[in-house]
């Protein structure tokens, strides 16, 4: 059963797909966010906040006429644009507004997720009334740069927090069932979706495992959700 939020329910477990021009094979954003919808993506999340504004929102328009009444649709720190195409909800960076300035902002039946590295940022995310928190790095992903902080990092933040958690880096059908028994109650990818060939069927299999992984959670886990 899906914990209650702002925006209704959050059908957990989430999958949610990260979308940015860059980002996806081939170019076509539309047609990669409509596939990874039809392939059981829940939450569509717009990641493009270093370009400006008004290609920010022109983009966000376009999806949100392929999200809309199929699954949400969330703004990375863009709270104004969130705000002008209406949609469900707003990522805000570890170190972005505070989540009452932007639920001020963005009205109180949004959602509003924080993406965060460490446990301490995520008790503070819990405490200041988040719906989400988006947690990762777990695996090493594209970036060289990145640190992985492995599936340790959510295990310690579900001790002391009930808040969903989503996992993010370096995701894959198969590494989905160990981030879910650490607690995570979705996960947050871009390159498993919008690198494939086939995008319905990368969030096919990625819907299918969590599936899988959800139904098979500790029973006291499970009595919780």
């Amino acid at each position: 059963m899906a914990l209650p939020t702002r925006i209704g329910r959050l059908r957990l477990p989430v999958l949610c797909f990260v979308v940015g021009k860059a980002a996806v094979k081939g170019g076509d954003v539309e047609k990669a966010v409509s596939e990874a919808i039809a392939g059981g993506a829940t939450m569509i999340r717009i990641s493009e906040t270093e370009l400006p504004a008004g290609e920010v929102l022109d983009l966000a328009v376009r999806l949100r006429t392929v999200t809309k009444g199929k699954a949400l649709l969330v703004v990375d720190d863009r709270v104004d644009v969130a705000v002008a195409v209406a949609a469900d909800g707003v990522e805000l960076p570890e170190d972005g507004l505070p989540t009452r300035a932007a639920r001020e902002q963005i009205g109180k039946y949004a959602v509003v997720g924080r993406s965060v590295y460490t446990a301490e940022r995520a008790l503070q995310a819990t405490r200041e009334g988040a719906d989400y928190v988006t947690v990762g790095s777990i695996y090493k992903g594209a970036s060289k740069s990145e640190k992985a902080a492995g599936v340790g990092l959510l295990n310690e933040i579900s001790k002391d927090s009930d808040l969903p958690m989503l996992a993010a880096g370096g995701i894959t059908a198969e590494k989905v069932g160990e981030v879910i028994k650490a607690g995570a109650a979705g996960v947050s990818v871009m390159s498993a979706i919008a690198g494939a060939d086939d995008p319905k069927a990368a969030a096919e299999a990625l819907a299918l495992a969590l599936k899988d992984a959800w139904a098979a959670r500790p029973e006291e886990v499970a009595a919780t959700a």
